[in-house]
């Protein structure tokens, strides 16, 4: 299943830890980064240190934190929408291995955002 691997990928991102979500439904599967690791500003984080979370199953879609630069370009391209509450970014659930990669990238462009230094 796609999801699965893009969980795959996403837990074995250096420096991150899977735990509950602190803003998703019970359900969703989060990321954290650990602390001590970058010096990214609270306000980069969806809570705590939480930057995404993927969905259940139905659904797949997920939410990454992001720089405005790339939320812009995702919308634009139709790929997701802004959450209407926090300043995250939807991601609509890849379909297919093309997408894959492309949400992919996507998490990986979050996870740099949120462990800069």
């Amino acid at each position: 299943m796609i999801q699965e691997e893009l969980w795959s990928r996403m837990r074995a991102l250096p420096y991150t830890y899977m735990a509950p979500t602190l803003v998703s439904v019970s359900h969703a599967r989060a990321l954290h980064l650990a602390e001590g690791i970058g010096s990214a500003p609270p306000e980069r984080f969806q809570r705590g240190r939480e930057f995404a979370h993927l969905h259940p199953h139905h659904d797949g879609s997920l939410h990454l934190s992001v720089p405005d630069s790339v939320m812009e370009q995702v919308v634009d391209a139709r790929w997701g929408v802004p959450h209407p509450v926090q300043d995250a970014l939807l991601v609509f659930g890849p379909r297919d291995r093309d997408e894959l990669e492309i949400v992919w990238f996507l998490v990986q462009e979050s996870f740099g955002w949120v462990s800069a230094t």
